[in-house]
């Protein structure tokens, strides 16, 4: 990994910690609107405002997570997500103060992350190939749980 490579790493931990946590503030603005205090608008900070952190935190470990297994594997796939994917998910599961919620969150955020990169509907390693193409890789890749099948 040059020093090039770790400034957009950086640089692409850090976009995607904003952006989620401006997630995060509009989703703290909707729970402080539908609760009962006497804080106003600074309750989106005040009561709600965990909510940006944990948004913001999970944006960035997933985006500094998912560069760095993708410089480490030297692969650009989807299992780089998945590992992304468990680490935010961890990190939302901390906020709970139990180890089977975190696990839980995890192997969710995980799976979900994966299945998205490698649906490459929106982007992953599909993206771009024919509906065609897209159908070989996916009948490649459960070709050898169908032959498990046949041969039980």
């Amino acid at each position: 990994m040059t020093a090039h490579d770790n400034k957009d790493c950086l640089y692409e931990a850090g976009k995607t910690t904003l952006i989620a946590g401006s997630l995060g503030l509009v989703v703290s603005a909707m729970q402080n609107t539908v609760q009962k205090h006497k804080e106003g608008a600074k309750g989106v900070f005040t009561r709600t405002g965990g909510t940006i952190g944990i948004f913001a935190a999970m944006g960035g470990i997933f985006a500094i997570t998912e560069c760095t297994v993708k410089d480490i594997r030297g692969q650009d796939d989807a299992l780089n997500a998945g590992i992304a994917g468990c680490a935010a998910g961890l990190a939302a599961g901390v906020k709970t103060g139990s180890i089977a919620k975190m696990c839980a969150a995890c192997a969710g955020v995980g799976a979900t992350m994966f299945a998205y990169e490698y649906s490459g509907e929106l982007k992953g390693s599909l993206a771009g190939k024919s509906l065609e193409e897209r159908k070989e890789v996916r009948d490649s890749f459960f070709k050898g749980y169908k032959k498990a099948e046949e041969q039980a």
